[in-house]
């Protein structure tokens, strides 16, 4: 395949380094708009020939051309001009708008190009300036706020993590929510696994996705067709809609071109948790009493030695108020018993984003190429992480004759990611990692391994590593474990993804083309996980080794026809039919060391203490279709479609495996048919309906037995049982998705405003979820289609120049979508469906019919009859565990984006920023943190200034049985730190119980207790400056003397600030991560949120 692979390179390259020149006249000039404008990228071609060049940022333009020729320069949205040479060697060009302005062509379904003027659907296009202006390093991250009803997440992995795309809402509640991706025509792969459409983490590792690996310097446009209409004709994998993408292709120019592009930025973290530096570790009076066999009620130790420290155990932050006495810290040293203010800062490090791109391209009337190489190298926040990928694109168009045409494009991608980052979930969501503000993060990261290269030693440690040994017992051992796995073990992946495709194009005759297409998406990966042993081998066997490979196999190719007559002067038909065919394969192989390595840190297979652990997956996928597409166009003014899919899938049940997926689509422009105000430049009015499918994952719906053996009365018998704890489904249907959709499509001012506006509605039933069955049947679930869901919403995407001059130019685009669903049916009575369990059910996702998805549900406080909450015998308050309430509601009620570009002669500026309102956020780390007492908030009621009560001890409080003491108020007590919970007590009178601040904290936000989760719950509102790049074309002249046809240098900036956020302690706005539409609600604990800053620089050869 690589053979092939190079000789069509070299093909394409000797056909397309054609000799341009011939003796001819030097012709410069200078090319504006009406306003007088310098207009760049302007194409000026010499009629008849191959000759042409584009013109600089300042508008001037240079071309060697026959003394009689002709000019011909066109730009997008400008009407075309011929100009006759007639031997002179300046001519200045003025371009009139194009005042349709709607000849912008739109790659949709099955790569069929369209005038956008001719869809009845909603589509949404980003241009390639947009997607690169930052250096984003990658597509899903560069989409933020661009466009309408499309909604992103991305990973903290960086270059690494993975992006998800929800487009319209909630389409299935429990398969894929994903978009399919199309690149030039090819359905590619976006997933790891197949049998497991979702990501998120794994093995506590941030993952990533195959948009990930989509290189946006080689992105011509992208495109995003949203509804049902817009996508039938890919059939049951367009639900969740569909990005098409188009690579860049090679352009005419001044003989050979060559583009440059590098981008440098820094990564840090962009904020902190909101901590408090006032107390270090330590619990309650009595916990630390009891602690400190009765030493001290702050939690003070007294060793032996005379050595004085705090209680390093204590996972809670109610300790002594730092004095800045000396103690001794856990490793032995003396310090000051200070905070740490910047101790959460230190843990992370100064990442980098270095991307450089070059490309050659050229084009003659014999064909086109374009030839790209991009390298990325990435280092993460997150301690020990880095990658690199390695791009290659090649693009080649070949005309073998002036009917048949060849294109070509090639990309392979190579990456090597070494330690994927980390979830945090260990430190921030266990109590096992929680670290006080008087921890110094650097001790966690050099005393993670001992000298010898083993992990860490306890206090408690005997047998090995004394020189080492922690003196004092600590609380953050999961901390240490998070440095011993990421820098030390290793867990080290490779890729390399090669996706192809090959297209023939005859027109055989004016009006009848017959196109082919062969493609596939090629991919290997691997990884080697090398854990290193933990302590010597002779006192027992210890670390691992595992490696794995893993292909991704996808085979495609698609046939079609297309007819167009023309049926009357003024009625226009094109009739299209074809087929389309892909197989999937997936392999996947994994062998691992057993009970440790024999041999310390020899990372073999053959190194293992125990017979080998190893699995393997294989699995394999059918999908075949034909379609047809009937387009007429009338007038001019008024276009008609209608698209029909029949298809059949393996992944359903023979009997019920082919569906048919039609749509029709319509647009009418009225300014067409009647004179509107002159205010009004262009209306459009359109409408769609279609009819798509989401299927299941692989075998799935098999009902699969295992046979074993048994013996009864001495006879041998033969039983069969369900293979696994899931029990197929040979009536399983897919989901199917009807949806209608209405918009209007505007243009004011002389298309100084251009408006768009969708609505839509749709339904999907037969969602496919799993159900518990009865036991005796040998499994414990089974997939069934149980219930329909419903979305309707509106969409706006206004985009305007309000100011226009000679020098001056702002742009400005907004978008904005809502959007509603509902749960409207679930099957046998059932009223409601839960889909997710937060800390042991004390806080769900439940679902209602004939409510929203994703409304939080969390016990409620018990209350008296007047509707006071109720205190125990201790004086801290119940919950009801045996009832639900609702406390909100996951899933945001409005997104959108708003960039601008600003340019004043060679200076531009460039800004986004996006937003979100609504919905809520659980955060359990959070939750927990205010229960350590780590925040700010938490310095309420610990002393008089702050609320607390003054009150004295009585009893015995290191016995820690609240029965055997109390506390009483006293106006001089020894303590400030007391509080009174508003409530009544089981008598009916009001609650008298004195409690302390930490009482308080560690029992109404505690985990699997009696805590408040109302208090995990938060309004997620944001507005985001996501990415800001300040722009210097340098003048032509200076880049002539350079020898650059165009040389733009860049300040450049991501994830800048929150304009405003609703969440408080620091909490990040996007930390939740994966591709569920669930994840969108719930924080985990993943990782810090990261800001960056650089340069760039583009330069045109």
């Amino acid at each position: 395949m690589r053979r092939s692979l190079l000789v069509c390179t070299l093909l394409f390259l000797c056909c397309c380094f054609t000799a341009l020149a011939q003796t001819k006249i030097a012709v410069t000039g200078t090319i504006k708009d009406a306003k007088g404008t310098p207009l760049p990228g302007v194409t000026v071609k010499e009629k008849g020939v191959s000759n042409g060049a584009m013109s600089n940022p300042d508008g001037s333009f240079k071309l060697s051309v026959s003394a009689e020729g002709t000019l011909v320069v066109s730009y997008v949205g400008f009407v075309t001009q011929e100009i006759p040479v007639a031997g002179k060697t300046s001519i200045n060009v003025t371009l009139e708008e194009d005042n349709k302005n709607l000849n912008e062509v739109v790659v949709t379904a099955m790569g069929i190009k369209r005038e956008s003027r001719a869809l009845g659907y909603a589509v949404s296009t980003v241009s390639s300036k947009e997607l690169t202006q930052t250096a984003s390093p990658t597509i899903g991250s560069a989409l933020y706020g661009k466009a309408a009803g499309v909604k992103i997440i991305t990973a903290p992995g960086g270059a690494g993590g993975a992006v998800s795309v929800q487009i319209r809402g909630v389409s299935s509640i429990g398969l894929n929510t994903q978009p399919l991706y199309v690149i030039d025509g090819v359905p590619v792969r976006n997933f790891s696994n197949p049998s497991s459409n979702t990501f998120g983490t794994s093995n506590g590792r941030i993952d990533n996705n195959g948009a990930g690996d989509i290189n946006p310097q080689d992105i011509e446009s992208l495109t995003i067709l949203k509804g049902a209409s817009a996508t039938a004709l890919y059939g049951s994998e367009a639900t969740n809609g569909v990005v098409v993408i188009t690579t860049k292709k090679g352009a005419k120019g001044r003989g050979l071109g060559v583009e440059f592009n590098y981008a440098y930025t820094q990564e840090k973290l962009a904020s902190s948790p909101d901590y408090q530096n006032e107390y270090g570790p330590g619990y309650n009076p009595a916990l630390n009493l009891s602690a400190t066999g009765g030493q001290s009620a702050e939690g003070w130790f007294t060793e032996p030695d005379g050595a004085i420290h705090p209680y390093y155990r204590a996972y809670g932050q109610f300790g002594a108020k730092f004095d800045g006495r000396e103690v001794t810290y856990f490793d032995g040293t003396k310090r000051k018993y200070e905070a740490q203010p910047d101790n959460y800062k230190d843990f992370y490090q100064t990442g980098y984003n270095s991307s450089a791109n070059v490309a050659i391209s050229n084009a003659n009337d014999k064909g086109s190429f374009r030839f790209s190489y991009t390298r990325l190298d990435y280092k993460s926040i997150m301690p020990g992480s880095n990658l690199y990928k390695n791009n290659f694109n090649f693009n080649g168009t070949l005309k073998l004759h002036e009917r048949v045409t060849l294109d070509v494009i090639s990309t392979y991608n190579n990456f090597y990611n070494h330690n994927r980052p980390n979830v945090l979930n260990n430190v921030t969501n266990s109590y096992g990692g929680y670290f006080s503000r008087f921890d110094d993060m650097n001790v966690y990261k050099t005393r993670f391994q001992t000298r010898d290269g083993y992990k860490y030693v306890l206090y408690n440690n005997t047998s090995y590593g004394q020189e080492d040994k922690f003196l004092y017992n600590i609380r953050a051992s999961q901390l240490m474990d998070y440095f011993w796995d990421n820098l030390r073990n290793s867990f080290n992946e490779t890729q390399n993804r090669f996706v192809n495709n090959a297209t023939l194009s005859i027109r055989v005759l004016d009006n009848l083309t017959l196109r082919g297409r062969v493609g596939g998406d090629f991919t290997n990966m691997s990884s080697a996980d090398m854990r290193y042993n933990e302590r010597p081998a002779r006192l027992g066997y210890s670390g691992m080794y595992a490696t794995d490979s893993r292909n991704n196999n996808i085979f495609y190719g698609d046939a079609m026809a297309i007819y167009n007559p023309k049926l009357t002067k003024d009625l226009d038909m094109t009739v299209t039919g074809g087929y389309t065919a892909r197989k999937t394969t997936y392999r996947y192989n994994r062998v691992a060391t057993n009970g440790g390595l024999v041999t310390e840190n020899w990372f073999s297979v053959g190194n293992s203490a125990q017979q080998l652990n190893a699995s393997s997956e294989r699995a394999t996928q059918y999908d075949v279709a034909g379609f047809g597409i009937l387009n007429f166009a009338y007038k001019g003014f008024l276009y008609v479609e209608g698209t029909g899919r029949y298809e059949s899938t393996s992944t359903l049940p023979v009997a019920v495996n082919s569906y048919f997926y039609p749509s029709f689509n319509a647009g009418f422009i009225l300014s067409e048919v009647v004179k509107l105000p002159k205010a009004i430049s262009y209306a459009k009015f359109r409408g769609s309906y279609g009819f798509v499918g989401n299927h299941p994952n692989l075998y799935q719906s098999n009902v699969l037995y295992t046979q074993y053996g048994a013996t009864y009365n001495n006879a041998n018998l033969l039983y069969q049982q369900p293979n696994g704890t899931q029990f197929g489904n040979g009536k399983l249907r897919s989901e199917k998705k009807r949806e209608s959709e209405f918009g209007l499509e505007t243009r004011l001012l002389n298309n100084k405003i251009s408006v768009d506006l969708a609505y839509y509605n749709n339904k999907v039933s037969n969602q496919i979820l799993y159900r518990s069955v009865a036991t005796s049947s040998g499994a414990s679930s089974q997939m069934v289609n149980a219930g329909d869901i419903s979305n309707f919403g509106f969409e706006a995407a206004i985009s305007a120049t309000p100011i226009e001059s000679k020098d001056f130019r702002w742009n400005t685009r907004f978008n904005f979508a809502i959007n509603r669903n509902k749960l409207t049916s679930l099957p046998n009575g059932q009223t409601f469906l839960d889909s997710r369990s937060v800390d042991n059910g004390y806080a769900i996702i439940r679902s209602q019919v004939g409510d929203a998805l994703g409304n939080i549900y969390v016990h409620p406080h018990n209350y008296d009859a007047k509707g006071n909450k109720m205190v125990d015998e201790y004086g801290l308050y119940t919950i009801n565990t045996s009832e639900y309430v609702q406390a909100g509601n996951i899933m945001p009620k409005l997104v959108g984006g708003f960039s601008n570009t600003v340019s004043y002669k060679n200076f531009s500026l460039d800004f986004t920023l996006d937003y979100r309102f609504g919905g809520k956020l659980i955060s359990t780390p959070t939750y927990y943190m205010i229960g350590a007492g780590m925040f700010k908030s938490t310095l309420q009621y610990r002393d008089a200034a702050r609320g607390g009560l003054s009150y004295n001890p009585t009893g015995d409080e290191a016995s820690q049985d609240p029965a055997k003491y109390t506390y009483v108020l006293a106006a001089n007590g020894s303590r400030h730190d007391g509080m009174i919970l508003p409530g009544t007590k089981a008598d009916g009178t009001p609650n008298d119980r004195v409690i302390s601040a930490a009482d308080y904290y560690m029992n109404n936000f505690t985990w699997g207790g009696n805590g408040d989760y109302t208090g995990a719950i938060f309004n997620n509102n944001y507005i985001k400056l996501r990415e800001v790049a300040l722009n210097y074309n340098i003048p032509q002249s200076i880049s002539d003397k350079l020898h650059f046809q165009g040389l733009q240098v860049s300040v450049i900036g991501r994830n800048l600030l929150y304009v405003y956020k609703s969440l408080p302690y620091g909490l990040d706005p996007e930390v939740a991560i994966g591709s569920s539409w669930l994840s969108q609600g719930i924080d985990d604990g993943t990782a810090g949120p990261t800001r960056s800053f650089g340069a760039s620089i583009r330069a045109r050869f």
